[in-house]
């Protein structure tokens, strides 16, 4: 086994490489703190299970990354540079649970439009349109890849906020 190098090392993140089971090699996050004088290296990850890994972005009609409106709002949205040629769904959903802020449409994530969508070729997903029916807060809005247990990509999301 190789012993793990620093990459893009900041401050107060670093990326790292680690030598898998498999030999294949897998990105890391390290947050540095400093105890006494001494800093410590603490491994930040998660279960693969229970993340939603961000791929692609994704846009208002508008080309806009926020809105609001009342429950029932109607909007249009797309995605660029999510995987190519796999089936994805508009959905509105929140990122709350602890450890979990920075994924995309983890928690509970509605479908806005039942149709499910088809990225092509290129990462794109054309103008896919809904209702959104959730009540008052803030809401992210992307595209989830099928199926929608919060362990597939999804897009990185748009804000709705629900007055």
């Amino acid at each position: 086994m190789r012993e793990p190098s620093v990459r893009e090392a900041s401050v107060r993140e670093a990326s790292v490489s680690v030598e898998g089971r498999r030999g294949g090699w897998s990105r890391r996050k390290l947050a540095l703190a400093g105890v006494g004088g001494v800093a410590v290296a603490l491994a930040v990850g998660s279960v693969a299970f229970a993340c939603t890994p961000i791929i692609g972005n994704t846009w208002f009609s508008d080309g806009s990354l926020a809105k609001s409106g009342s429950t029932g709002t109607a909007i249009t949205a797309y995605a660029s540079g999510v995987r190519a040629q796999k089936p994805f769904k508009l959905v509105a959903g929140t990122s709350t649970s602890p450890g979990h802020e920075t994924h995309a449409c983890m928690d509970v994530p509605e479908p806005i439009n039942a149709a499910t969508r088809m990225s092509n070729l290129r990462g794109f997903i054309p103008y896919t349109s809904g209702a959104v029916n959730r009540v008052p807060g803030e809401w992210q809005i992307c595209f989830a890849e099928t199926p929608l247990d919060g362990s597939m990509p999804a897009s990185n999301p748009v804000t709705l906020t629900i007055i």
